[in-house]
């Protein structure tokens, strides 16, 4: 998948894939777009990513531990948020 024309959500399933599998990944990517909007489109602005990774760490934690998150959020930060 093209990180050009995929959606943030689909970004960050894409990456989460190889820790929770495909399925748990695309859900996952889609609650943490929820919470962190409060709509359930699965859409995320720019604005938002931010927001959104940070609703992934406790999860993430619990699954991977505390260096692993750090180095998934770090990249997905890396692939997301353009400076």
């Amino acid at each position: 998948m093209s990180t050009a024309l995929a959606s943030p959500v689909e970004i960050i399933a894409t990456d989460l894939t190889p820790y929770l599998g495909p399925n748990m990944a695309r859900v996952a990517a889609r609650m943490c777009a929820e919470r962190a909007t409060g709509r359930s489109d699965g859409t995320l602005t720019p604005g938002e990513v931010e927001r959104a990774l940070g609703m992934l760490r406790p999860m993430l934690r619990t699954l991977l531990g505390r260096a692993r998150t750090d180095v998934v959020l770090l990249q997905l930060t890396q692939h997301l948020v353009r400076p």
